[in-house]
Formats: structure tokens, sequence, C-alpha cells
């Protein structure tokens, strides 16, 4: 053979690499293959996770923010209740109060009423004995006109001054 070429030396050559080739391709292909295609295989679950994640997320987010509003809502109604019961609380108390304040009044005019009676009872007495007591003096005296004028002005000099007494006393009470 020219050029030194020998046709059973490159068909065992090439005999030599189909071995070869098939031996790493089952050898190192395949597995790295699987291998690949397990990791892509887990990265998209870990992705669709991530998805499905993200989607339950913004649910929630959506649930909690729902629930904020609905709590504001609420607590707005609790305050609108809250001051409302304050409200009529208050109107309450007050009714009590001016009803407590117009029986004290009513007690008070009362007894100022009976002290007035009182008051009016004796000075009737006193002007009833004062008039009985001049008229023992004129019964017992003798009777003439400056007797008279005399007994006449000591009556009402003592009448005037009970009834300003008794005035002064209502007056400071």
């Amino acid at each position: 053979m020219p050029l030194n070429i020998d046709l059973l030396q490159i068909l065992l050559h090439m005999l030599n690499f189909v071995l070869l080739a098939g031996g790493l391709f089952f050898l190192l292909y395949r597995p790295v293959n699987r291998f690949l295609e397990s990791r892509k295989a887990y990265f998209a679950e870990m992705e669709q996770k991530n998805a499905e994640q993200a989607k339950e997320n913004e649910r929630l987010r959506q649930e909690y923010l729902q629930k904020i509003q609905d709590a504001d809502a609420e607590l707005t109604e609790k305050k609108k209740k809250a001051e409302k019961e304050l409200a009529e609380t208050t109107a309450q108390y007050l009714r009590e109060a001016k009803e407590k304040a117009a029986a004290i009044i009513s007690a008070a005019e009362q007894a100022a009423e009976d002290r007035k009676e009182h008051i009016l009872e004796s000075a009737q007495t006193e002007i009833g004995e004062l008039v009985i007591s001049a008229a023992q003096k004129l019964l017992n005296d003798t009777v003439t006109p400056e007797r008279n004028r005399m007994l006449y002005d000591e009556f009402i000099r003592l009448a005037d001054s009970t009834v300003s007494d008794e005035r002064s006393k209502h007056v400071r009470k």
C-alpha cells in the first residue's frame, strides 16, 4: 500500500472510536443528561411552587387587607355606638341631676313657706299678747287722753320693733 495506509488499521481505529463513543455515551452522556433533566425538572417544580406560593401570598394579603378593612369598619361602628351610649348616659345623668335639683328647690321653697307661716303665726301670737297686755294696762290704769295716747304709742313702738326683729331674723336665715 502506498503511503503506508492500512485499511485494516483504519477499520480498527474506527471500531475503536465507535466503542469509545458508545462507552462514553453510556457512561457519561446519559447520566449527565439525566442529571440535567432532573435539575431542570427540580427548578421547574420550584418555579411552579414559587408561583403557587406567590398566588397564595397574594390571596392571603388580600384576605388580610379585607380583615383590616372589616376591623376598621367594626371599630368605627363600635366607636359610634360608644359615643351614642355616652351621650345617652350623659343625658340621663343630666335629667336625674335636674330632677334632684328641682326636688331640692321644691323642698327648700316648701321649707321657706312653712317658716314664713310659722313666723306669721308667732308674730300674730305676739301681737295678740301685746294687745292683751295693753288692754290689761288700760283696764288697770285710769283712762285719760294722755294716758291713752302714751299707751297707743307704746303699743305701736313695740309692734314695730317686734315685726322688724322678725324680719331681720328672716333675712339673716
